[in-house]
């Protein structure tokens, strides 16, 4: 496992409140996906969740290393993007783990789907890039 890039002081903000962050992956024909995603941050890394089968998660299997983006809701000019490997993709507490994120951002339960395989994935930050 990498060591994360530390997230610089002046930003952690963004990346500990409940902003939709956009996450962006590449498909296997190269070309570029981004999706908007809820995410947290445990240990200087970062946890995202989706289903299994969906095109982000079968972006991620394909080419593990993603880009997410967090804007300041309050200053558009102001936001972080972080890089880097994701270094586990587990299906062990997916359905924990989106069911805490739908808590961190509307206050309640996930409605989990019968038979759907929620999947969780840590990305480190290998490159941290901030601004305003």
């Amino acid at each position: 496992m990498t060591t994360p890039t530390p997230i610089p002081p002046s930003h952690i903000d963004l990346l500990e409140r409940p902003i939709v962050a956009a996450l962006a992956t590449a498909l296997p024909d190269g070309t570029p996906q981004v999706t908007a995603v809820w995410f947290n941050l445990a240990d200087g890394q970062i946890h995202i969740n989706s289903a299994a089968g969906r095109l982000k998660d079968r972006a991620i299997r394909a080419s593990p290393y993603v880009a997410l983006m967090v804007l300041d809701p309050q200053d558009p000019y102001r936001y972080i993007q972080v890089r880097g490997p994701v270094v586990l993709i587990t299906e062990e507490g997916g359905d924990a783990h989106i069911n805490a994120l739908s808590h961190r951002y509307t206050g309640k339960d996930y409605a989990l789907v019968p038979g759907q395989v929620r999947v969780r994935y840590v990305l480190s930050p290998e490159h941290v890039d901030v601004h305003g």
